[in-house]
């Protein structure tokens, strides 16, 4: 439950909700819930909540009929998407504690758009056939495992309506328990998703006392090494098999804080270290042993599309085609020949 005050969730969703907990609706009542929901802009939302009702017959009108008119909303949405003036891109960093160890990441993102709408942030929907929240976490976290500084993109129908520092709070009045908002901060449409900017991650193990000599031994065992591999679950010919996995190079550093190991991994494209299993590996444990993990940070790197601004920003290539965007408020000068005055567009 929503604890900000106002209450800042968008009156056609909540109204949206009490119709779900109340039941499928009458003929009568369709037409009008599809009307607010359309000017609200939150057709697609209400079909993503629909799901969470199941499949029971009753609902097949309705939900036909939201179906039929999500679809309409998501083709204007893809022919407007890169030019649309109002669209924003919002980083946001967080901290997942406590119960929200244990959520998935679909279900995680979930908790966390959920939290983004009833904050009353406009939160778009994506360009998937079956459209779902824009918000896209960055490297998955192992279950049960904190995360001090992860890092979430979502992507906004319109300007926030309030000063980027007041968010977190309102967002965390919203959110569930262990789910906490440090920081938000809007970046251009054009920027690299943050998952793909993510290149170490930086994780602290306590080691219990009466392992700790042993430990140690065998982490400098490891640092030590040249090479190091890690069997790892796979297919070979279609078939399951395990396969040896090199990890070495993928650890850049591993130093201990009296009896706390903070180590650093690295982050390639495609690929995920379980640090669990690293570290079983290492000590020669079962990974399921190795407690009390956590990730301190993700390290980002510098943003080669920002860097290279004018290769990825939209550009006017044609006045009437895309006139939506001076809406954003563009200055755009066109001087006929024959003019005294030049004509100043979207001043």
């Amino acid at each position: 439950m929503c604890n900000a005050s106002p209450e800042p969730s968008p009156a056609p969703l909540r109204a949206f909700h009490d119709l779900v907990a109340s039941g499928p609706p009458g003929p009568e009542a369709i037409g009008p819930a599809l009307a607010a929901l359309e000017e609200a802009s939150l057709l697609e939302h209400a079909l993503s909540l629909l799901r969470q009702v199941g499949t029971a017959p009753a609902w097949e009108p309705f939900r036909a009929r939201l179906k039929a008119a999500v679809a309409a909303s998501r083709e204007r949405r893809m022919n407007l998407w890169q030019v649309d003036p109002h669209r924003k891109t919002m980083r946001l960093q967080f901290s997942v504690t406590g119960p929200a160890c244990r959520l998935h990441p679909p279900a995680l993102a979930a908790q966390l758009a959920r939290a983004l709408l009833d904050a009353g942030l406009p939160l778009a929907m994506g360009l998937e056939k079956t459209p779902r929240p824009a918000l896209h976490l960055g490297p998955p976290l192992p279950l049960e495992v904190p995360g001090r500084g992860e890092w979430a993109d979502a992507v906004l129908t319109r300007g926030p309506g309030l000063p980027m520092a007041e968010l977190p709070g309102r967002i965390n009045a919203c959110a569930p328990e262990g789910l906490t908002v440090l920081q938000c901060l809007l970046v251009p449409n054009h920027a690299s998703p943050a998952a793909d900017l993510c290149r170490s991650a930086l994780w602290r193990w306590p080691c219990p006392e009466a392992s700790l000599p042993l430990a140690r031994a065998s982490v400098e065992a490891f640092l030590a090494a040249e090479t190091f591999g890690l069997d790892k679950p796979g297919k070979s010919g279609g078939q399951k098999a395990v396969k040896r996995v090199e990890i070495r190079p993928l650890v850049a550093a591993m130093d201990w804080q009296g009896p706390v190991l903070e180590f650093r991994t690295a982050l390639p494209p495609g690929q995920a270290l379980n640090p669990r299993k690293l570290l079983g590996a290492i000590l020669g444990v079962e990974p399921a042993s190795v407690l009390d993990l956590e990730r301190l940070s993700l390290e980002l790197a510098d943003d080669p599309r920002l860097l290279q601004a004018d290769r990825y920003e939209p550009k006017l290539h044609n006045m009437f085609e895309d006139a939506v965007l001076l809406e954003a408020g563009s200055h755009i000068r066109i001087v006929e020949g024959d003019d005294d005055e030049p004509i100043i567009l979207g001043g």
